[in-house]
């Protein structure tokens, strides 16, 4: 087998099958030549590799199989662009040394560049879609988004594997065309230099985006350290300052930036030129030097804390951090704890984030922001927590999903300050905790109270599992939906939107009791026991009859009151109403008179009783009853996972009931109004423990019984 390997391989056979001039216009040609060249690919080695080269000296001048092969690289068939990056892959762990400098030199090595410049290409495309004016359902756009932010993490693990071979020359021609074409040009306008150089006119959260999902996905020393020396240089330049006035000397100062823009020396960024219509380079050394007169020019301030504080929040990645807009200052954030986070970051200065060089940041760890060389930074870190918290305070509230990454993110920096706040932090938390609690009981009196213990249960372990998900997990992706997610709702009533009103007031109160449990306590909480008031005085046959009902099932008719009402389909029909609740349960049914048995009837109609809203009379027919009645069914959005909005909600439904007489219809809408009260105050003491302001003394007595 290996002696015919090498026969078709020797003597140019495969070169030549290579190399004739097919034509790939038609058919499925292309998609055999390149499943061909695959296979080849898988079968040499580093032994016979040498077969399929041209050399002149030691020099490789011609690889026609390789070189055939790229020009399907952007190839709109996703199965043979797959193919030809399993066979790039294949060549690179094979190749020797001659073969490297023929494929990281012109005119080969343009495949990278070309590579760096079509996901360049799918990010503008990207940003296109999450800042895109047209009038797109937020679920369609999410859609959109997701699927084009999949395309360009397969390209960011394809990179990676490139530099998972760990061939020297390989990685420097990958790592230096992904910082010149993509990283550096979205770096430039986060540095707030004053001027646009090298914006792809891309968004500030995109920005922020894809270059910390390239660095969770790709990473490597090179770019890491070469992102955190760009975007920590005005902090890491006052840190060198300090250590100079106060031991006279830099060396080993974790203010010095050099070792971080080390893997950045001489590189060419190409960024738009707007005037000449194209594109042109700027050096990294221009750039640093503008970076240092920027320093420089700020040199006025005494020193203090206080100064350089202000200094810090107004440049570069931190003026994302403090920004008024909620996305970007989560996506700055995120970006920052992505480089800390990072093992393969150097010289990083610990007290940016508040732990040693060999701590993460989720070990207990000192406060962060609170000292570099003793007082350069003192009180940032209580600033970003106030920003994190005046998210969650914000009013209008801000989204559900939005407050709870945003509580991810205290939950996260809370751990390194011992889960401390300062006393002005804890105030705001505590206004934002009451606000929580007062939604929450605004939905005791709206059409989906019945409900609220059920979601609290199905809610609560997704809360918990949202702020104790792992960084290493966690996908950027959240600061892009939070972008488009802040659309109006329609302000119309309707049971659909009543109900992700109220699913949202649950969300958003778990995460803050969890959270007041984590800032008092130092924990969070395990789903409560919300216990359901005694039913011992509604255990009666009639109650169990009711509670129990199904259509077309037979029930006691007891205080039912007769009425009639009209179908499209079926006429007038004589029925009888009847409504009951039981414990957080109840129930409005409409049932027929049993033809054989006077006190029973057959149920033909059911709707939830806290479901009416307000049953209303006609103001010109004192004997018909209005009902609105909730036709939504809410398994289906829990099915459904994270899509937790629906785009075309079911119309609510309208029932007309008709009575003999307005004293009978009076009386029909107070027995309704009547046993929603009885459920209503059955859920409110159910809720009552969670809702007292004293629930987290109950539970830690409750803990040292």
């Amino acid at each position: 087998m290996i002696m015919s390997l090498d026969y078709c391989l020797s003597n140019d056979y495969v070169n030549n099958i290579v190399a004739h001039p097919y034509n790939f216009d038609a058919g499925d040609l292309a998609l055999y030549y390149v499943s061909f060249l695959r296979a080849v690919s898988s079968k040499i080695s580093r032994d016979t590799l040498c077969l399929l080269v041209k050399v002149h000296g030691d020099v490789v001048v011609s690889f026609p199989m390789y070189t055939e092969a790229l020009k399907f690289a952007q190839h709109e068939e996703k199965m043979i662009q797959t193919a030809i990056r399993a066979l790039t892959l294949n060549i690179y762990n094979i190749c020797d040394n001659n073969v490297y400098q023929f494929i990281t030199t012109p005119p080969a090595s343009i495949y990278f560049s070309d590579l760096v410049s079509s996901l360049r290409k799918q990010c503008l495309q990207l940003d296109a879609l999450v800042n895109s004016s047209e009038d797109k359902c937020t679920h369609q756009r999410n859609k959109d988004i997701f699927l084009k932010t999949d395309k360009i993490v397969d390209d960011l693990f394809y990179f990676k594997d490139m530099l998972s071979v760990g061939e020297s020359r390989l990685s420097r021609v990958v790592t230096q065309n992904l910082l010149s074409l993509l990283i550096l040009p979205l770096l430039l306008p986060l540095l707030k230099l004053g001027e646009n150089k090298g914006s792809y006119n891309i968004s500030a959260v995109t920005s922020l985006y894809i270059v910390s999902r390239l660095l969770q996905v790709v990473g490597g020393k090179h770019l890491i350290n070469g992102v955190a020396g760009l975007l920590l240089y005005h902090y890491m330049a006052l840190c060198q300052r300090d250590a100079i006035a106060t031991n006279g000397d830099i060396a080993g100062s974790i203010g010095d930036a050099s070792p971080l823009l080390h893997s950045l020396n001489d590189i060419n960024i190409k960024v738009s030129d707007h005037e000449a219509e194209g594109e042109k380079e700027i050096n990294i050394n221009y750039l640093l030097q503008h970076l240092n007169v920027q320093t420089s020019s700020n040199s006025h301030f005494d020193g203090s804390p206080k100064d350089d504080n202000v200094y810090i929040e107004r440049f570069g990645i931190f003026a994302y951090l403090f920004s008024d807009n909620h996305s970007i200052s989560l996506a700055s954030l995120f970006l920052l704890l992505t480089l800390a986070e990072n093992k393969d970051l150097e010289h990083f200065p610990a007290s940016l984030l508040g732990m040693s060089q060999s701590q993460g940041l989720m070990n207990n760890c000192e406060s962060a922001f609170l000292k570099v060389d003793g007082s350069i930074l003192v009180g940032l870190m209580p600033q970003i927590l106030k920003t994190l918290l005046k998210v969650l305070a914000c009013q209008p509230p801000v989204s559900p999903p939005m407050q709870w990454h945003t509580g991810w993110f205290l939950r996260k920096l809370l751990q390194c300050q011992g889960n401390k706040l300062t006393d002005d932090n804890i105030h705001l938390f505590n206004t934002s905790y009451e606000q929580s609690r007062e939604c929450l009981q605004k939905e005791l009196d709206g059409c989906w109270f019945d409900h609220i213990p059920d979601t609290i249960g199905h809610e609560w372990g997704s809360c918990k599992k949202a702020l104790e998900l792992q960084f290493h997990v966690k996908d950027p992706l959240f600061t892009l939906e939070l972008e488009i997610c802040q659309q109006a709702i329609d302000g119309n009533f309707n049971s659909c939107f009543a109900w992700e009103r109220m699913v949202d007031a649950v969300k958003v109160f778990i995460l803050h009791l969890q959270l007041k449990a984590l800032i008092f306590m130092g924990c969070l909480l395990e789903k409560p026991s919300l216990e359901s008031p005694s039913d011992s005085d509604l255990g009666k046959t009639y109650s169990r009859d009711i509670s129990s009902a199904s259509f077309g099932s037979e029930v006691s008719l007891g205080s039912g009151i007769p009425c009639r009402i009209a179908f499209s389909y079926a006429g007038v029909r004589d029925i009888y109403l009847v409504a009951l609740a039981r414990g957080i349960s109840g129930k409005l049914i409409l049932a027929e008179k049993h033809p054989f048995r006077s006190q029973r009837g057959i149920v033909i109609a059911i709707a939830p009783l806290a479901g009416l809203s307000q049953p209303r009379i006609d103001e010109d027919h004192p004997t018909w009853l209005h009902l609105q009645i909730r036709e939504f069914e809410p398994n289906f959005v829990k099915a459904k996972g994270r899509e937790s909005k629906v785009s075309t909600p079911p119309a609510d439904g309208r029932w007309t009931l008709g009575f003999h007489s307005a004293k009978a219809c009076e009386t029909a809408r107070l027995l309704i109004l009547e046993e929603t009260c009885k459920q209503r105050s059955s859920v409110e003491s159910m809720l009552a423990p969670l809702l007292r302001e004293d629930y987290l003394v109950n539970v830690l007595d409750r803990q040292g019984d």
